[in-house]
């Protein structure tokens, strides 16, 4: 009988060994072996081996995290969730990307939308799940690993939260010339413009204009937006005599986004923060804006993050930032991590809550990582600073 030890750290290299041999699957590194020998392997790692018509498709959650290895820990917790209550005609497994994998039978792409319904429920957070189309063997079905990829990427047209098949995707459309005639009528509209709505408005007209004819390749979006921001900006000081009052946008922080509902709230934020800049009251809008900024943080620590919250007082998040070190002393992560902390340690006084419970209710989905902070800010682990206030 083996020890439950043991059975655990065999069920973790069985994970691995099957994560390793399905990335080798869909990135061809296989070399186009037949049928027969990937049936032996599948069936020696205790998965499926028999498909009619494979096909792969993706999975991505919708949330922004603080850095890769938080993320990693959240699409782990995903695909073990996966694991144990997926039927047996499917296989799922971490790519080399950070997202999960779902080889299934084509017969089947039903299970597709249960799936998402049961990350969802779990979760709480939307999954886009790119679909490829099927294959007539296993060893192509690297091919279908790459349409759902790019099936993936159109969520950045169609929103988060959706099932995108690549037999549906439409052709992009080639853009020739930037639009000088169209960003003079943006400014036009945004001096004119009398209140964030209208902002907003003159924001979606530009771009309605751009996708007229239909999408255009999502690199060509960030190239535009750049060079929209950088023409904004440029008039807007001149116009106000300034040369250097406004934080310059990062250029990572747009071509990092991931629809086209993010661009243009980018855009609108960064445009309300040109108006913010040039207001006569500006320290007193910084004064409030912070205030409503630190007011999200605490009643969202568990979810709150850069992004979120400067989305949420319309500001870019670039500019969000400075704002806030600028006014506080402090960076929002750390303001952020000391929040975490204080209500983690009243939970850790008051509530009978385990350590993880408290990681993950302040916003930690890792509770070594967890463990790790509170000691460096706190000086005590969890566990000690429970027993030090006789908890």
């Amino acid at each position: 009988m083996l020890k439950e030890g043991q059975l655990f750290k065999e069920d973790i290299i069985l994970t691995w060994m099957r994560d390793r041999f399905l990335r080798d699957l869909v990135s061809d590194t296989g070399h186009a072996k037949p049928d027969l020998s990937l049936r032996e392997k599948l069936s020696s790692l205790h998965l499926n081996p028999y498909y009619t018509f494979p096909a792969m498709a993706l999975l991505e959650p919708t949330a922004h995290f603080e850095d890769e290895h938080e993320k990693i820990v959240f699409v782990e917790k995903m695909r073990d969730y996966l694991q144990e209550r997926i039927s047996d005609g499917n296989v799922v497994f971490m790519d080399e990307e950070g997202r999960i994998g779902v080889l299934f039978s084509w017969v089947s792409k039903d299970v597709l939308e249960t799936i998402q319904e049961m990350l969802n429920a779990q979760f709480g957070q939307p999954m886009t799940i790119g679909v490829g189309k099927p294959c007539s063997h296993l060893y192509d079905v690297f091919h279908s690993y790459r349409q759902a990829s790019r099936a993936l990427e159109y969520k950045f047209y169609r929103g988060a939260g959706e099932i995108i098949y690549f037999s549906e995707l439409p052709r992009y459309e080639t853009m020739q010339l930037y639009p000088s005639d169209k960003e003079k009528e943006l400014f036009d509209s945004f001096k004119a413009a009398e209140s964030d709505e209208e902002v907003e408005e003159s924001v979606n007209v530009f771009y309605d204009w751009v996708l007229r004819n239909g999408p255009i390749e999502i690199q060509s979006v960030y190239e535009l937006t750049l060079r929209l921001l950088v023409g904004m900006e440029k008039r807007v000081l001149a116009e106000a005599e300034m040369v250097s009052s406004y934080k310059r946008f990062e250029i990572m922080s747009i071509v990092k986004m991931e629809t086209m509902i993010d661009i243009k709230q980018y855009v609108h934020s960064f445009l309300t923060g040109l108006k913010e800049v040039l207001s006569h009251n500006q320290k007193e809008s910084h004064r409030s804006i912070i205030k409503k900024t630190i007011h999200h943080m605490e009643q969202e620590c568990q979810y709150a993050s850069l992004q979120s919250v400067a989305q949420k007082v319309y500001m870019t998040p670039t500019y969000l930032s400075l704002l806030f070190k600028t006014n506080t002393g402090k960076t929002f992560i750390e303001h952020l991590t000391d929040i975490r902390i204080d209500k983690a340690k009243d939970m850790l006084k008051s509530t009978h809550f385990k350590n993880y419970e408290v990681a993950e209710k302040v916003g930690y989905q890792d509770p070594r990582y967890f463990s790790q902070i509170f000691k460096k800010k706190v000086g005590l682990s969890p566990s000690e600073y429970r027993e030090s206030v006789g908890k």
